[in-house]
């Protein structure tokens, strides 16, 4: 094991309290001293602990948790030059999708005690003063994140019933899309701008993204009928282009104006300070531990 000073940021409730476990194995496994485990307690924990173990001479920070964990860690750490691995025991696991991260914790744990560990450094996006690693979404993807986050029910049929829920409360959203490839001034069902190819659960409506190419696919749907917009959606399960009124481009930076005051963020719930989004891409700003 090439790392001396590990720490491990532990989400407790993550995977129906799957975190204890993974404390109590993190315990079991680093014997010779050069674990240091910090436990989160609530929302924003994650960024804290993380700068302090920048501070505290870590030189390997683990996000064990989910996405919105290893959100709040990552964004603590684009651009130090320290290297991040993921214990994926949340519902979603996009980004550990996307990079073939094992799902068990046991594997995961694996790939930190083993010596031929693999770097890659991914692409990071920013939206305003906000980081964001798997994808961002504006219009139907955030309402149904805003459901999630306010409901008992979790998993998958938790987020299948957000789904529907949010069907029957939307509303298309207006926004001002400018970048160097597009030009759009309109409502939309939804705006989603990714930086992986894999959304939570395993689905995908950017299967080309890359989190090392430099670039976002960028998914614009017009607003339309919810029969067309199941249309399109049906498309993207099977990766097929179905139905019309959509867009699709790469780009380094874009410049959004929307009307709501919210968006998701890797799968979690974003207020917004400005209407005014300024995303950009920050090319390998993140050194991750795959392998």
């Amino acid at each position: 094991m090439r790392y001396k000073n590990i720490h491990f940021i532990v989400n407790p409730i993550s995977g129906k309290g799957k975190g204890e476990k993974v404390e109590n194995r993190i315990r079991e496994l680093f014997l010779e001293g050069n674990a240091t485990i910090k436990v989160t307690g609530k929302k924003n924990d994650g960024f804290k602990f993380a700068l302090e173990s920048v501070n505290e001479g870590a030189d390997l920070i683990v996000s064990c948790g989910g996405d919105g964990t290893f959100n709040e860690i990552a964004s603590a750490l684009v651009g130090k030059g320290i290297p991040l691995a993921i214990i994926p025991i949340g519902s979603g696991n996009g980004l550990s999708r996307h990079l073939r991260i094992p799902f068990h914790y046991e594997e995961a744990l694996q790939l930190i005690l083993g010596s031929g560990q693999v770097i890659k450094n991914i692409d990071c996006g920013k939206i305003n003063d906000m980081y964001f690693f798997s994808n961002a979404g504006i219009g139907f993807d955030a309402e149904t994140v805003n459901i999630y986050a306010h409901q008992k029910q979790r998993q998958l049929l938790g987020y299948i019933k957000c789904v529907m829920l949010s069907i029957f409360n939307y509303k298309a959203v207006k926004v001002s899309v400018v970048s160097e490839q597009e030009k759009f001034s309109g409502e939309v069902m939804m705006l989603n701008i990714s930086n992986s190819n894999c959304m939570g659960y395993g689905f995908s409506i950017a299967p080309n993204a890359s989190l090392e190419d430099g670039l976002f696919d960028v998914i614009l749907i017009k607003k339309c009928s919810w029969f067309t917009f199941s249309w399109i959606g049906l498309g993207f399960l099977i990766n097929k282009n179905l139905g019309r009124g959509k867009k699709i481009f790469n780009t380094e930076k874009l410049e959004v104006e929307v009307s709501v005051d919210y968006i998701q963020l890797d799968g979690e719930y974003a207020p917004l300070q400005s209407k005014l989004l300024n995303i950009s891409i920050l090319p390998k700003a993140l050194p991750i531990l795959v392998g």
